[in-house]
């Protein structure tokens, strides 16, 4: 009984690995589609001939800024992933440097005036939490 219930476990844990490569592979294609595209937004921007040349207003750069968090967190996402590959364990570290920076993207893209003051203290006291945790984290991994 033992041995079927291990040979079971083992095809499981095979069958994740391929999975988990499977979602590493779709990931880094995302990843690459995504800078392409940022490039592509880029260089539209820069060189619009309605605008002149090198002109940006705010929402572009705005939407120009998303655009790079919307990268790096992919990028973190991979490098989660990479890690979960490699060693088989969630590293709380990445993912709550994801929150963060996925916070912060938020943060800066956001319209005050279209929210209420308490909607914007508690996205304040999320991000003070995240980093609070992070800090935490990093010290706690130095001692």
């Amino acid at each position: 009984m033992n041995e079927r219930i291990d040979k079971a476990l083992g095809l499981v844990h095979e069958a994740k690995k391929w999975m988990v490569l499977a979602v590493l592979l779709l990931m880094a294609l995302l990843v690459a589609a995504s800078i392409v595209e940022l490039a592509l937004v880029l260089y539209r921007e820069i060189t619009d001939p309605a605008k002149g040349i090198l002109f940006l207003e705010i929402g572009e750069f705005l939407r120009i800024f998303g655009f790079v968090f919307m990268v790096l967190i992919g990028f973190e996402l991979l490098e989660s992933i990479t890690i979960y590959f490699k060693e088989n364990v969630i590293h709380a570290e990445v993912v709550i440097l994801i929150a963060v920076i996925a916070v912060s993207r938020k943060m800066i893209l956001l319209d005050m005036e279209k929210y209420e003051p308490g909607s914007l203290l508690a996205l304040g006291v999320i991000m003070l939490s995240l980093g609070g945790s992070y800090f935490l984290i990093k010290r706690s991994n130095r001692a």
